[in-house]
């Protein structure tokens, strides 16, 4: 009669905890993070009664968690991944829809330039059209002002989220070191029992965290989760927890390095961020925001450095020979702020901006004998510079310099004081866009005229000239050696079949009207270079002369060269591809590199997403309560309730049918 009673009293008290688990898991249905939790139950030890063994019961073996690791690490990766490409995929939609924008892009504004400048072309002497020119030009430079702090506005704006979410972080792994101690704590007390509702709420944090970076967990023996970022920095060791800080990029202040600090000391690990949100921070400043301000400022170069050297080139409406119509471009040099010696520095000037790419570039000393590496940071390509081996430009200091990509760098180093890892970031292009300006706000000041002019003196014997023939207009290529005052007289000497020359340093031009009459080129020394073609058959005693050209106010040749420089392929010199490019080219490859980067993301955030769904659906499938099983199993366990009592309420028969026999 006592097992029966013990029968009883074990299935009530376990059916009694199962009923418990059940409304547990009902009232949990919609938790967040919630794992369903199983009753499981097992015989308790039979007792020998000779005749053979009798059960004595239930009892309650566990509560066990319904989990499964290798899905919940699948999530945790595919959540880790999809943050990454979401957050990326929308800031890069932001600088894909301003760039490509056909109102507020630059290319609008560059063709409002040209159109400007065709403008004066057509109308030299006018000053309304010379005004207009000017307006067009600032109207462009405050657009290349614009589209580059709306750049800076996208890096303030993800600086100001990585340190949102690197605090966020911080605070995660706090919990989950907190949490590590609780379930050590309560692994302990229970004899070995784990603690589901800590178990899972561990498992909460670990997917917030996952949202922000990729990491790594590793189950220790004692409970508790260790979680590793990066390459292996131990964010969380037990209820030991590291933290990440921010601090200025040693190169470029306007980025931000992630530094790990534990208890051994503080280490940068910015290139070891991959995923989450503070990954997809880091790719979209890197990518993105970085190529995209370097070409912007690639093209404001170009065009300020291009358009100033054909301006040059012309007279003004005063006859004075063009200045910049832009100010000088200066490319940035920035020491690293970690122990470079004030002993070296480097300046770097452009030599060619029809030859620059979009990169920047870092110039470390190798060792202390001047050997210096220069690398071109978008692709890692390097040049050696043995310094130590080169004679000195001047000294003292001694002055070397190194040409790469259409710019030279200079290095004023006295040698004994470069050490190994002295670094330099040179960024030829990155803040031309913001530093961009216009240098001439007086519209006579526009240099619409050629320097120098071509006429027809006559023949030598006094009349007009005898032949047919004609020289063109000259165009310059260098005012630097042009003196204004010098006159080139050209007399042709049919008998030696040549041009004689007064006024430059070349004597004579070889001219055969029998091979030559359809047009033949020359290009003197001297006097700006001139460039001109003769044509036709001229007599003997012909004359030409070349000369300034002083109140040339109606010609609009070199308005025409401006012109055309919209359509001549100037730029990326030193692409790989050797594909020439215009400004405008440059900028449509901005826009393009930048959508093209912004629609892969997106199709892999959706992709991503998908997967990640089909992870969470796995997950729910293991972990998740499905109420109709739960109002199953409340039924079933009810049930055994109700049995197990009315076990107990027979015992109580037996026992009172005993009792009462006893007493009769």
């Amino acid at each position: 009669m006592a097992n029966v009673l013990n029968n009883g009293v074990s299935g009530l008290l376990s059916y009694q905890r199962a009923l418990s688990t059940t409304g547990h898991n009902i009232a949990n249905a919609d938790t967040v993070g919630y794992s369903r939790q199983r009753t499981l139950f097992t015989a308790q030890t039979p007792q020998n009664m000779g005749a053979g063994w009798m059960g004595n019961g239930v009892r309650v073996l566990a509560v066990e968690r319904q989990y499964n690791d290798f899905l919940a690490t699948q999530t945790r990766n595919t959540q880790s991944a999809a943050s990454n490409l979401e957050v990326f995929s929308n800031y890069a939609a932001n600088v894909d829809s301003m760039m490509a924008d056909p109102i507020v892009g630059l290319d609008p504004a560059i063709q409002g330039f040209f159109n400007s400048v065709q403008e004066v072309a057509k109308y030299p002497v006018s000053i309304s059209a010379r005004t207009q020119m000017l307006s067009e030009t600032q109207a462009m430079v405050d657009r290349f002002h614009y589209l580059n702090g709306q750049l800076e506005s996208q890096r303030d704006q993800a600086n100001r989220e990585l340190a949102v979410v690197t605090m966020e972080l911080n605070g995660l792994a706090s919990s989950i070191a907190e949490v590590n101690q609780n379930i050590v704590e309560a692994i302990g007390v229970s004899g070995g029992a784990e603690p589901n509702d800590l178990l899972d709420r561990r498992e909460t944090l670990l997917n917030d965290l996952s949202k922000l970076v990729d990491i790594k967990v590793v189950p220790q023996d004692d409970g508790a989760l260790n979680v590793f970022l990066g390459k292996g920095q131990a964010m969380v060791m037990g209820s030991n927890v590291s933290t990440l800080g921010l601090v200025p990029n040693a190169d470029d202040p306007g980025k931000r390095e992630v530094v790990f600090t534990d208890t051994v000391g503080s280490q940068a690990i910015t290139q070891y961020m991959t995923g989450g949100e503070i990954g997809g921070l880091l790719s979209f400043q890197e990518q993105i925001l970085d190529p995209a301000q370097n070409r912007l400022g690639l093209i404001a170069v170009g065009i300020s450095d291009q358009i100033n050297q054909q301006h040059k080139l012309g007279i003004d409406l005063n006859s004075d020979l063009g200045g910049s119509l832009f100010n000088q471009s200066v490319i940035e040099v920035r020491p690293s702020s970690y122990n470079n010696p004030a002993t070296v520095s480097v300046k770097a000037t452009f030599t060619d901006t029809g030859h620059l790419t979009a990169s920047d570039y870092k110039l470390r000393a190798d060792d202390a004998a001047g050997n210096f590496t220069l690398t071109r940071l978008s692709d890692g390509h390097e040049w050696s510079i043995a310094v130590g081996a080169s004679p000195p430009l001047s000294s003292p200091p001694p002055h070397y310099t190194h040409e790469a990509d259409g710019f030279s760098i200079t290095i004023d180093s006295d040698l004994a004081g470069a050490q190994l890892g002295d670094e330099f970031l040179i960024l030829p292009t990155r803040n031309a866009a913001r530093d961009l300006a216009l240098e001439i706000t007086n519209p006579e000041k526009v240099a619409a005229a050629g320097v120098l002019r071509s006429e027809v003196t006559g023949n030598t014997d006094g009349g007009p000239n005898q032949g047919n023939a004609s020289v063109s207009q000259p165009t310059v290529s260098d005012v630097s050696t042009l003196d204004t005052s010098t006159n080139i007289s050209m007399v042709y000497d049919a008998a030696n079949k040549q041009f004689q020359l007064t006024g430059s340093p070349d004597t004579f031009l070889d001219y055969n009207p029998a091979t030559d009459s359809g047009g033949k080129s020359f290009t003197l020394s001297g006097n700006g270079d001139p460039t001109f073609s003769i044509s036709g058959d001229p007599q003997d005693g012909d004359s030409f002369l070349i000369t300034f050209n002083q109140g040339g106010v109606g010609d609009n040749r070199n308005a025409l060269q401006l012109a055309q420089m919209q359509h001549e392929k100037t730029m990326l010199g030193s692409s790989s591809n050797n594909e020439l490019a215009t400004f405008q080219d440059v900028y449509g490859l901005l826009v393009a590199d930048v959508g093209t980067k912004t629609r892969t993301s997106q199709m892999n955030s959706e992709a991503t997403d998908g997967l990640l769904e089909h992870h969470k659906m796995a997950m729910s499938s293991v972990s998740g309560v499905n109420l109709d099983e739960e109002a199953a199993d409340l039924i079933r366990y009810q049930q055994a309730y109700q049995a197990s009592a009315q076990v107990i309420s027979t015992a109580n028969n037996m026992f009172n049918t005993l009792l009462g026999a006893i007493r009769g």
